[in-house]
């Protein structure tokens, strides 16, 4: 037998003390009887062997304060085995670990500026996996992927600047192993976190755009240093301190260099953030951009648990008190004898109805839920779903589709990103038909918020969050090959994204500052430019399906029902559709003309979605866990 609190124990002490106390009431008791009535008349009026019952009263609270006692401590014996599912989501940290990283402008140098953050990182980490890649002028996996977090920091207190053998810094070589160290096979995000200062001797990292994109990974850059540069400091053969110097004898100087970053992160949907001297900005990357991220099983696991036995010993006390307030009553004269046991059997009813009802019931949440939400009252529907979700697992129901349908109701309201954390709750669901309807609905939160910042020109915010949506609608025909309406979104964030790309200013000349620095290739920069998004003549070609599907899986699409004439030419194949690359040029759009074809796509999206908008369904309908 185990204790699951031992500590608690030690509380059989205070038996003693309130053992004491008991007999001295007891005897006190006794000598105010005699005091006020002779012995003859103390035998008729109360029950004879009343000394004995008043003794087993006293033994039986103590003995249910003892076995209290032991309850609190937790007793187990027998084992069980749980299964333990891991979501989270891979994130490999790619760090820089050249000369160039002992510069101190970054206290206390840029390389232990960035360990210290990262082991911060670790902290918040739930779940998630996580690897180290150091680089210089090559790269190793020098830990990989993780959740056994104890180990991923042993190994980050041992890489140091010169970790590596060949010195330089070859950002692309570094990203193409840590593409190569995915798995293809999970659903989850894929986050390649990379925490240099930018100077770049070889190689182009642009390059590795469409096979991050094509394998949906992200890249978070953070760029440690400034842009005015600091000396690196060295110590030479004598253990003096000195500075590096290239091979002219000149003294280097390392600056930050940002340009490639900025221009690389953003297109696969991650951000780039420059380190300041009071914020880091690793906690700002976590919290924006990688903590809404999906997460999918990584793995299974099972665990020995200990059965805990203290309802047994709670049963006992209970029992000892009861028999208690039998003793109590037997005690009294006839007369006031029946009443109170009356009292004890009124109160053992009482107990025994009110174990009974279940005052938390998630399948009356859920009802209650969605009758506020059809009558229109979603504040309420958010909270009652809510609390039906945090109460599911207590009763051995899947929490997912409550969180759908909160997701559904805040959305209605307009808290977008509650929305979003809700329907990312709702994906963790082993129900594919769940996570199918909530990957649709973020990809259609996605869009409108990229259509509403590209309509106000903010098209460098826009661009992340297009993508974003693109991803969740290949997550849902993953999920699913023949959801058209996924197939129809997934097209108009393609061409949305591609518009964007289009209107964003073209990126400055590359420039390397830095020693050796190699200037970048510009030629092999970009491929060649994507699709222009039609015109608002190809009115058949355009169609997009914001709907809110509900948790029990919708219909299958009639092709019979009436169709609007808008989607006449979207057919299932999406190799199929009417699009012509080279129909139109953006070239000869003015910016007038491109905030009015926006302003079309935004109306036709709407009178779409509102014919198309799919009701909650009823989940109290499905069997196996609703």
């Amino acid at each position: 037998m185990q204790w699951g609190q031992p500590e608690m124990l030690h509380s059989l002490w205070l038996l003693i003390p309130v053992g004491l106390a008991l007999l001295g009431l007891a005897r006190r008791r006794e000598r105010q009887l005699q005091r006020v009535m002779q012995a003859d008349v103390l035998a008729d009026t109360l029950p004879p062997r009343r000394t004995c019952i008043q003794r087993w009263r006293m033994i039986c609270i103590l003995l249910a304060l003892a076995l209290g006692a032991i309850a609190l401590a937790r007793p187990q014996w027998g084992e069980t085995y749980l299964d333990v599912q891991h979501m989270g989501l891979d994130i490999l940290v790619v760090l820089d670990t050249s000369s160039s990283m002992l510069a101190e402008d970054v206290r206390p140098n840029r390389l232990e500026r960035s360990k210290l953050a990262l082991r911060e990182l670790v902290g918040n980490l739930r779940g998630d996996r996580i690897g180290l890649m150091p680089f210089a002028g090559q790269s190793y996996l020098y830990c990989p992927l993780t959740s056994d977090y104890s180990a991923f920091l042993m190994m980050l207190d041992d890489v140091y600047a010169g970790i590596i053998p060949r010195g330089g810094t070859a950002i692309e070589q570094a990203l193409r192993r840590a593409i190569d160290s995915f798995d293809d096979h999970l659903l989850a995000d894929r986050v390649i976190l990379l925490i240099t200062d930018g100077e770049d001797h070889e190689g182009n990292p642009m390059r590795l755009l469409e096979e991050m994109r094509r394998r949906n990974i992200r890249l978070f850059a953070l760029g440690v240093g400034t842009p005015d540069g600091d000396l690196i400091p060295i110590t030479d053969e004598q253990g003096r301190r000195t500075f590096l110097r290239d091979r002219d004898g000149n003294i280097v100087r390392t600056r930050l260099q940002e340009e490639v970053l900025e221009r690389l992160a953003p297109q696969t949907g991650g951000m780039y953030v420059r380190a300041q001297p009071g914020d880091f900005g690793l906690d700002y990357l976590f919290e924006q951009g990688i903590a809404p991220l999906q997460r999918d099983l990584l793995d299974t696991e099972q665990i020995r648990m200990y059965e805990d036995r203290f309802a047994w010993f709670l049963g006992a006390a209970f029992i000892l008190l009861l028999l208690d307030s039998v003793l109590a009553v037997w005690m009294q004269p006839p007369r006031v004898r029946w009443p109170g046991a009356a009292k004890v059997a009124l109160l053992l009813l009482g107990l025994t109805l009110g174990t009974n009802v279940d005052a938390a019931d998630p399948r009356r949440l859920m009802r209650e839920g969605r009758e506020a939400h059809d009558r229109g009252d979603h504040a309420a529907a958010a909270e009652l779903f809510l609390q039906a979700a945090e109460l599911a697992s207590e009763h051995g129901l899947d929490p997912a589709r409550a969180w759908f349908n909160r997701g559904n109701s805040l959305q209605q309201l307009g808290a977008l990103e509650d929305a979003m954390f809700a329907y990312e709750r709702a994906g963790l669901s082993t129900d594919p038909a769940v996570q199918e309807a909530a990957r649709f609905n973020e990809g259609t939160l996605l869009l409108d918020a990229a259509e509403e910042l590209g309509m106000q020109q903010q098209f460098d915010q826009a661009l992340p969050l297009a993508t974003n949506a693109v991803s969740r609608f290949q997550q849902t025909l993953t999920l699913n090959p023949a959801n058209h309406d996924a197939k129809v979104n997934l097209e108009m964030a393609n061409r949305l994204r591609q518009f964007i790309e289009e209107q964003m200013p073209p990126p400055p000349p590359e420039t390397g500052e830095g020693p050796d620095d190699e200037p970048l290739d510009d030629g092999e920069d970009e491929s060649d430019p994507p699709p222009e998004p039609p015109s608002p003549d190809d009115e058949g070609d355009d169609t997009e399906d914001s709907g809110q599907p509900d948790a029990d899986p919708a219909p299958p699409h009639d092709d019979s029902a009436t169709e609007d004439p808008r989607q006449a030419d979207v057919t299932p194949d999406m190799d199929e559709l009417d699009f012509d690359p080279a129909s139109d040029s953006m070239d000869e759009m003015t910016q007038e003309e491109a905030l009015m074809l926006l302003d079309w796509l935004r109306d036709e999206e709407q009178e779409t979605r509102d014919q198309m908008r799919m009701q909650l369904g009823e989940p109290a309908e499905v069997e196996k866990d609703w």
